[in-house]
């Protein structure tokens, strides 16, 4: 796993058009320089979003848990791997629906290599660990291009593993937990004598508050559920200045993290609208134009401490947003054997408390073969009711993590 050593590169605002506050941040803590893209890597930067966004849509409607949790960037480095090994229709279908189909195969894979490259060093007080693997059955033949691609630009660990052998889900179980901090402690519960290959993305985040809540006012407050029910959760409360934003069906408060390269964005549905209208109105048209109208105010906030981890399945949510084919077939890229995508999996943690966030994804792909000012009054933002929360870079625009909580639980 990449831990975070090195400084932000010096670059230009591509997706936020507002300027990071740099007086905002300690002597000791170097400022937001934002990442530098080509206008052909922007486009990109913008088609994860939507697909991110219409990806949210679909798992959420498909949830049976009042609490979700999901990382678009974790699905999209896996599927930006199996791309690699798409072929014919398939990969035009996947180049579609991933917004790659004005984009060669070095500039797709040269984003996906500066995503992950940039995103690890923009803050060097935020821990984020991206890492990506590719395991294989032992004795099958995988072509060695494709190996190749993956391990040049995703950094890929290509492993041939006996999958036979009892103990094979644990071995690529403590990969995964040995890259998420022991958040994410198993994916895979068992290899079917048919799965050929696994390719995984394991992603970790965790920040500290520029201003932390203190401790001290966190106490028990009515919160109520979608159902109207209510139940007592432990809120969190500060007044400090902040990127606020709202309109007549939403408002939303940012809270940057250390050096403000990463923030949280924390979105509220209006009062005659509840959090199921919010979910399919937020598509990637409101939320660029939540992120450009972000305006500093003076903000009282109140915000649930929580702990999450879900389990989700997404070969439905991907067939849904039009990615169908992957699941029958087209990867000769890969092998001569006919392959097909047999199953998608993400797993995910969150923990929000006094003094950041901690998150944690990994999603696998199972292949399978044939054989404002200070002197303002405050504005109030309470997150005493459902609401969603999206994990951001600021300058590439790029989502990590999205999730809506409608039972704070910790």
């Amino acid at each position: 796993m990449k831990k975070v050593v090195l400084y932000a590169v010096t670059a230009s605002i591509v997706f936020c058009n507002y300027a990071c506050n740099k007086e905002d941040v300690p002597k000791d803590v170097k400022p937001f320089e934002p990442i530098k893209l080509t206008v052909k890597q922007a486009e990109k930067a913008d088609a994860d979003n939507r697909f991110a966004l219409n990806m949210f849509r679909e798992v959420s409607a498909l949830s049976n848990k009042p609490n979700m949790f999901f990382s678009p960037l974790s699905l999209n480095m896996a599927l930006g791997m199996l791309y690699n090994g798409a072929s014919g229709e398939t990969r035009t279908e996947m180049a579609e629906v991933l917004g790659m189909a004005d984009f060669t195969d070095t500039e797709i894979n040269e984003h996906y290599q500066k995503m992950s490259q940039t995103l690890l060093n923009i803050d060097p007080l935020t821990e984020i660990g991206i890492a990506n693997s590719i395991w294989y059955r032992q004795g099958f033949y995988v072509k060695q291009p494709f190996i190749d691609v993956n391990r040049k630009y995703f950094d890929a660990e290509v492993r041939s593993l006996d999958f036979i052998r009892p103990d094979a889900a644990d071995t690529i179980n403590k990969w995964c937990a040995d890259k998420t901090n022991d958040r994410i402690p198993e994916i895979i519960e068992k290899l079917s004598d048919d799965i050929m290959l696994c390719l995984i993305n394991a992603l970790y985040f965790k920040g500290k508050w520029q201003f932390p809540f203190n401790k001290a006012p966190t106490q028990q407050e009515e919160f109520t559920k979608a159902n109207n029910q209510r139940i007592k959760a432990n809120m969190m409360t500060q007044t400090a200045t902040l990127s606020y934003y709202t309109d007549q069906y939403l408002s939303a408060v940012e809270m940057p993290y250390e050096n403000q390269a990463f923030s949280m964005v924390a979105i509220l549905p209006a009062d005659n609208m509840d959090i199921d209208y919010l979910v399919n109105y937020l598509d990637d048209t409101v939320w660029k134009n939540i992120v450009d109208k972000l305006k500093k105010r003076s903000v009282w906030l109140k915000l649930p401490r929580f702990k999450i981890e879900s389990e989700i399945k997404l070969n439905d949510p991907v067939k849904n947003v039009g990615m169908q084919r992957i699941f029958i077939g087209g990867f000769a890229n890969i092998s001569d054997t006919l392959l097909f995508v047999s199953g998608i999996k993400q797993k995910t943690f969150v923990g929000v408390n006094e003094e950041g966030t901690e998150a944690a994804a990994v999603t696998v792909i199972l292949v399978t073969g044939s054989a404002g000012t200070d002197t303002e009054l405050p504005v109030q933002f309470f997150a005493n009711r459902p609401f969603l929360y999206l994990i951001k870079e600021k300058s590439t625009g790029a989502i990590l993590f999205i999730g809506r909580m409608d039972e704070p639980k910790e």
